[in-house]
């Protein structure tokens, strides 16, 4: 819950500013926050960044086996990012077919 709070917080904040130096402050903002009052450690929680969730890559597969089929539109976090690339590029590549 505290790396999809962190998440949150960077989409709805720091995805607006616009200075790399209002960045750089929210993010050591976001991790005194995330120490002060969850008590937990950025470097020790998040091991992939930046640190995305999203519901669609379905990324979680029953009972952890990947020989079944995955659960959609499941909201989680989004470590593959090979598999966020190959998505993001074959829907691109759709969208701009349909639109020229």
């Amino acid at each position: 819950m505290v790396k999809l709070w962190a998440h949150e917080c960077l989409r709805v904040f720091s995805d607006r500013l616009i200075s790399d130096d209002d960045r750089v402050s929210f993010e050591m903002l976001l991790k005194e926050v995330m120490k002060d009052k969850f008590k937990r450690e950025w470097n020790k929680i998040v091991d992939i960044e930046p640190l995305l969730f999203g519901s669609f890559v379905p990324t979680v597969f029953p009972d952890g086996d990947t020989s079944k089929k995955p659960m959609i539109d499941l909201y989680c976090e989004l470590t593959d990012r090979d598999k966020v690339k190959v998505l993001c590029e074959n829907e691109l590549g759709n969208y701009n077919s349909v639109n020229h």
